[in-house]
Parts: C-alpha cells; sequence; structure tokens
C-alpha cells in the first residue's frame, strides 16, 4: 500500500508552497526589482521551528518533509534559484544529482558557494558549453593558420631552418613507434604517415618557392595544411577526409605562401572569434528570456489548477469525488446511447 504523504510534505510541494508553509509572504516582481528580497531573519526564524517539529529523530518527524524544508530554505534564502523557482512556483531541481555533483567536486579538490552554481540543463549552462566549444574551435584554428603561415613563409625559405624541421619530423615517428611498442600495440599507418607527409609537403614546398608561385610549391602547402587539420580531427571519417582536402586545396590556391594574405586570414578568423563572444551573452539573454516567458505562463496555469482543485476538494463533502462523478457521468452517457 502506497503511503500517504504527511500534509506538510503536501503544502511544501504544492505551487509556491515553499512562501505558504514557511510564513513568507511573497513579493511580485516588478521591472526594476525582478527578484525582491525576503526577509532572511524571519525564513532562518521559521526554518529553525519546522526543522525541529520535522527532524528525523522526533517522534513528528519526517525524513521527506525535512529534506524538502532543507531545500525551501535554501530556495528561498537565494535569489537566484528564487527567482526559478517564482516562475513555475515549483522546485524542478533534483536534489539527489546535486548532492552527486557536490560529492564530485570535493573529491576534486573544487568549492563554490552554496547554490551560486548554474545546472548544466540550465539556458546559461547550455549556452555556455556551446561557446567554449565554439571559441575553443576557433582558437584552434588560429593556432594552426599562424602555425602553417610560419611554415609557409619562414621554415620552407632556408635550408637551415627546413632541416631541423624534418629531423623534428623523423623524432615524432620515432617517439609514436616507440609508444606503440612499449604498449604492446602496432602504430596505425595513419599515424605513422602523419610526419612522413608533412616532411614530404615541406619538400616540396622548398623545392617550389621560386621568385614567382610554382605548382610544386602550392601541392607542398595544400599537403601540408591537409595533414594539420586531419590531425586535429578527433573522429576521423572518410567525407570529412575529403571536405578538409578540398578546402585546403582550394584554399591554398588563394593563400600561395604570401605572408599578407594569411595576416588576413587570421584577422578573418579573430574577427570570427570576437563576434561569436559578443554574441553567444547576447543569445544567451534571448534564449533565457523566451524560456521564463514560457515557463511563467506554465506557472500561472499550474498555479490556477492547483486553485481548483483545492475549491473542488474542500466543499461539500457529500460530492463524489471526482473519479466517481467522471465514471457515473461516463455509465449515465453509455446507457442513455444504449437505450
Amino acid at each position: 500500500m502506497t503511503k500517504v504523504p504527511p500534509v506538510a510534505l503536501v503544502q511544501l510541494l504544492s505551487p509556491d508552497g515553499y512562501y505558504t508553509y514557511l510564513g513568507i509572504k511573497k513579493k511580485p516582481p516588478t521591472d526594476s526589482d525582478p527578484t525582491p528580497t525576503l526577509d532572511e531573519d524571519q525564513i532562518k526564524k521559521n526554518y529553525r521551528r519546522l526543522s525541529l517539529r520535522h527532524h528525523p529523530d522526533r517522534p513528528t518527524g519526517d525524513a521527506d518533509t525535512f529534506r524538502v524544508l532543507n531545500r525551501a530554505q535554501k530556495v528561498l534564502s537565494n535569489a537566484k534559484l528564487r527567482q526559478q523557482y517564482d516562475l513555475l512556483g515549483l522546485d524542478l531541481e533534483d536534489d539527489e544529482e546535486e548532492k552527486d555533483e557536490a560529492n564530485s567536486k570535493e573529491d576534486d579538490g573544487e568549492q563554490e558557494n552554496e547554490g551560486q552554481g548554474k545546472p548544466s540543463n540550465s539556458p546559461d549552462g547550455v549556452m555556455s558549453q556551446i561557446a567554449s566549444i565554439t571559441l575553443a574551435v576557433i582558437f584552434q584554428v588560429i593556432v594552426r593558420t599562424i602555425m602553417m603561415g610560419g611554415v609557409s613563409i619562414l621554415v620552407v625559405r632556408y635550408r637551415i631552418t627546413l632541416i631541423p624541421a624534418l629531423l623534428f619530423l623523423v623524432f615524432i615517428a620515432y617517439r609514436i613507434h616507440s609508444i606503440a611498442k612499449q604498449n604492446n600495440t602496432v602504430a596505425t599507418s595513419s599515424e605513422m604517415m602523419s610526419p612522413v607527409m608533412i616532411g614530404l609537403g615541406l619538400v616540396l614546398m622548398y623545392r617550389g618557392r621560386m621568385p614567382d608561385w610554382t605548382w610544386t610549391f602550392w601541392a607542398g602547402e595544400a599537403l601540408v595544411m591537409i595533414m594539420f587539420v586531419y590531425n586535429s580531427i578527433p573522429e576521423k571519417s572518410s567525407i570529412l577526409s575529403s571536405v578538409v582536402a578540398f578546402v585546403a586545396t582550394l584554399l591554398t590556391l588563394w593563400l600561395r605562401g604570401n605572408v599578407w594574405k594569411y595576416v588576413t586570414l587570421v584577422g578573418l578568423e579573430v574577427f570570427v572569434a570576437v563576434v561569436a563572444a559578443l554574441a553567444f551573452p547576447v543569445m544567451e539573454m534571448i534564449l533565457e528570456q523566451i524560456l521564463n516567458e514560457k515557463l511563467r505562463k506554465v506557472g500561472e496555469k499550474v498555479r490556477a489548477h492547483s486553485i481548483r482543485l483545492d475549491l473542488y476538494y474542500n466543499q461539500d463533502k457529500t460530492k463524489p469525488a471526482l473519479g466517481n462523478s467522471i465514471g457515473k457521468e461516463a455509465n449515465s452517457t453509455t446507457n442513455a446511447s444504449i437505450d
């Protein structure tokens, strides 16, 4: 048989129940003050009194009620959590998940203020993750473009810079083979061929560097750029490799080892990074406003439905229950149709 929940727990979990049960007057938000301040002393006072009543060690206590009461005090004492709670009048946060996250952060030595973190499934958290990934990708592109420019403009221009670069690639190939041998594995052909292909591209660029641009230089520059981009892709596929090769081929036809074209390309990439850094906060604000407005409308419907249910169950006790009345209406409708 399902255990009947205590009245206190039902009141706490009802719309705006945190305010009602703790005896805190809810202040309506305004444009100038979307999160009005509450009397924190009154919250603490009422919480202490109720927590003594519902503590699991007391005869009148209940573990679930005590846990939800702690959550209510935490939400009402924190402006950010209270703002989220006021949208629906319900607390959508899962306390068990928060406990697991807090334990994992403590194990990692991380510390944060209580209630100040943003949940990962919130609009802020999702947009922040997308922004971080996007900016990280753009930053990688900028770094590799600078590296490619250094190779095309400086490394392959002189023999004294080319030879150390080739020796470094030989050392990388040797290290790949050594690490694979230590782990009792065999290095894949793509891992071994990557430094070889980059070295071949450097040689072609060195041989094709003339006073005027040559196709040999283009072949070497395209090969090195393809390998640079290919090595930065975490999950490689034939389709993605083909796209990388096509884009690199077209891009090197425009670059042609020209220093000012590389500077222009890096400038464009930096401009894209700045635009992304400025655009994501704006998108985050817009998305948060849209979601908050939707949640606010849902909250109004939830509160209105809760009031209707209270009025229904608090009226004349002789009136049949909602389920029984619906069943009788359905039976009467069926009998009428048969007649």
